[in-house]
């Protein structure tokens, strides 16, 4: 997988970033909005209890407050706003949740997180069931104030609503109670379903033979006293088994104990999941999830997405057919003695061999010019020259682990917000890379507080043997989840349910897709790609050999993309056609347009996040990227590096977070409608 996604904590309709409010006075540092560090060195268990209490209690006074207005004196400051207010603080305090969850050592902690996560978002989702609520903003809807608002105030007000009648306001009284069950097992098992992923512990004990093929610098942390080699498995890990190990049985044990994380835990954990979703979508009056969930995206209907991903995958199939040919051809080489069919575990080192030898690309010659510390100033100095920004590092800040690496950023001098950095793969840490925005910007009595993000990721380390050294697909993931982080930090909005994160989510992933590209531009790597050992810059012509590489085995990248989606859109949009059926099956008949044989013994969909944080939304990745190629062919005409591009950019589509239609943002920075040539041709289908 390429990336992943942006960490969406997923409520009852409207997406839980959709919130804003005005600080009670508490004494629980959690419950503090202010521009100081959060004491995240201090959180123990009493203190995450203590906020749920205290947040439930302050917002059952606000709910209360709201419905109790009598009509016609409804104004935007007594129910739009205070309903704002009501949500920037559950999604603040669930956001610091979600990454305790996500990051904390200690079991206890969490746990205590997790379950406060799970009783945070069923009473969130619960106040779209709260009919005093929904009047309210019925009858504010209808008042001549309400059409006299500002579009984003109009655009707020119809997209509340609209959440309200998508999630049962419109049913019988009784027929919402039983929402809120069907909610409530939703959100617990979607809670277990990540938990059990997080906390999954395995290892493999190899050979020096068995592990022949595997660099030594890379090994010297897997060998133990007596000579044998114990792989934790991890991201980082399976990366390097796969891409070096020659043995051919080394590399399917490592690729089948990665796919069979959590389970087979999960597989009752996501049936259950499937089942109850669909329950859920049968009470709103919608034939499947699917045609709920997309009620309030881009694509609006399944049958446009079914036509754009079964569209891509028929023009995606030559392609693959071709990638195939091309390993083929590198494994009979290599190994005339095995059979030439290429099987989920040869796709990485074939490739590495394919571009060794037919491209002359060393790909770990490539790593020791991407050391992490550098590589990190370096992506910076990109981001600074091309947003007109500033990145300083800051020291004594509150961290949950030692290791982890804190900032702030800075626009024209001014301080825009902090972030954290927390890079490296430990026990019981999230397992994938993702950007947790932590506290959403804020402006209330004239006073902004400042947003917090943190990335939590999964490079590698490094050890004694060399530094932490990222490979070029490394460094393309990093510039990605730091534009989500970024998009984060520069999002305004006077309604803090118009932050970044509450554009649509087929949008949500096209701010950070677009910075990919300045990872296969010489001018922007050239900046700080330096040799870790000599600091020479990255050789143009090393360079140029990335660059012609980046179609290699492309299209089955790209298959394998929108076979995830496919995956997760079947389970969301065919469960009655698909119901009795084993859901591992369903899955490996799909997985069959990578033109591989399924791998046996493989549950992949158990460690596949996205089903519970993108239920219904994982086509979003391809179907973003057709904004983010767009976004970029500015760039290209303009200059790559060009700073005025960046700052119209930086002001037309960042700055403006959910506050404009996607579709009026991206008209506006194009100058035109948007179109999907760029796109195309950047998965080399242009023309065809």
């Amino acid at each position: 997988m390429k990336t992943s996604p942006i960490i969406l904590l997923l409520f009852f309709c409207h997406s839980f970033y959709h919130s804003q409010a005005q600080t009670p006075a508490p004494t629980n540092s959690l419950l503090v909005h202010s521009n100081q560090p959060i004491p995240f060195d201090k959180v123990d268990v009493s203190l995450i209890n203590q906020g749920i209490t205290t947040l439930t209690q302050l917002s059952d006074e606000r709910v209360k407050k709201i419905a109790a207005i009598p009509a016609g004196k409804h104004t935007l400051a007594n129910t739009v706003m205070a309903f704002d207010e009501l949500l920037y603080e559950l999604n603040d305090y669930s956001s610091k949740l979600s990454l305790i969850a996500s990051t904390y050592p200690p079991q206890n902690i969490r746990d205590a997180a997790n379950d406060g996560q799970e009783k945070m978002s069923l009473y969130s989702s619960n106040l779209f069931l709260n009919e005093g609520l929904y009047k309210a903003f019925q009858q504010y809807a209808s008042s001549s104030e309400a059409k006299s608002l500002q579009s984003s105030q109009q655009k707020f007000l119809k997209e509340t609503i609209l959440s309200f009648e998508k999630n049962g306001m419109k049913l019988p009284l009784e027929s919402r109670k039983a929402l809120e069950a069907i909610n409530k097992k939703i959100i617990g098992f979607g809670t277990q379903f990540d938990k059990n992923i997080a906390q999954h512990k395995d290892s493999l004990t190899f050979s020096a033979e068995e592990l022949t093929g595997v660099p030594a610098n890379v090994s010297l942390g897997w060998k133990k006293p007596n000579g044998s080699f114990v792989v934790y498995i991890n991201g980082p890990n399976y990366v390097n088994v796969l891409k070096y190990a020659e043995k051919d049985l080394t590399r399917r044990a490592m690729y089948l104990r990665y796919n069979n994380r959590a389970y087979p835990a999960n597989l009752p954990v996501l049936d259950s999941l499937f089942y109850y979703r669909q329950k859920l979508a049968y009470k709103l009056g919608f034939r499947s999830y699917a045609e709920y969930a997309l009620v309030d995206k881009m694509a609006a209907t399944t049958a446009k997405v079914w036509k754009f991903e079964n569209d891509l995958a028929a023009s995606l199939a030559a392609g693959v057919t071709n990638d195939l040919k091309e390993l083929r051809t590198v494994k009979h080489r290599l190994q005339p003695e095995q059979s030439d069919t290429i099987f989920a575990w040869d796709v990485s080192l074939y490739t590495k061999k394919l571009l060794d030898s037919k491209y002359q690309l060393n790909t770990d010659e490539v790593k020791e010019y991407f050391e992490m510390n550098n590589t990190l100033k370096g992506m910076f100095t990109v981001y600074e020259k091309l947003f007109n920004i500033q990145i300083k590092e800051q020291a004594h800040v509150p961290v949950w682990f030692s290791k982890v690496k804190t900032f702030e950023m800075l626009k024209e001098g001014k301080k825009i917000g902090s972030f954290y950095l927390d890079l490296y793969p430990r026990p019981d840490k999230y397992t994938h890379f993702a950007c947790f925005p932590m506290s959403q910007y804020r402006i209330a009595g004239g006073k902004e507080v400042l947003p917090v993000s943190a990335l939590v990721c999964n490079f590698p380390e490094g050890n004694a043997g060399e530094p932490s050294l990222l490979n070029h697909q490394d460094v393309i993931t990093l510039f990605h989840e730091f534009g989500h982080l970024v998009h984060s930090m520069l999002g305004r909005s006077t309604i803090a349910s118009q932050g970044p994160f509450s554009v649509k989510g087929d949008f949500v992933e096209a701010p950070s897709q677009f910075l990919e590209n300045w990872c296969w531009e010489y001018e922007s790597l050239k900046l700080f790609a330096r040799h870790y050992k000599t600091g020479k810059p990255l050789p143009e012509t090393l360079f140029n050999k990335i660059k012609q590489t980046k179609l290699v085995s492309s299209s089955l990248f790209n298959m394998r993309q929108l076979t995830l989606g496919l995956i997760d859109f079947t389970y969301e949009d065919k469960y009655d056609s698909i119901k009795g059926q084993p859901i591992m099956e369903v899955a490996e008949e799909i997985v069959k347009l990578a033109q591989m044989p399924f791998p046996k013994g493989s549950h992949f969909i158990t460690s596949f996040g996205h089903l519970n944080g993108y239920a219904a939304n994982y086509y979003g990745y391809m179907w973003s990227l057709v904004f983010a190629e767009d976004m970029f062919s500015v760039f290209k005409k303009k200059g790559i590096m060009d700073t005025a591009t960046g700052v119209r950019y930086r002001k037309e589509i960042l700055e403006k977070a959910a506050t404009k239609e996607e579709m009026d943002m991206l008209r506006a920075f194009l100058g035109r409608e948007p179109n999907s040539e760029a796109f195309l041709e950047s998965l080399g289908l242009k023309g065809k």
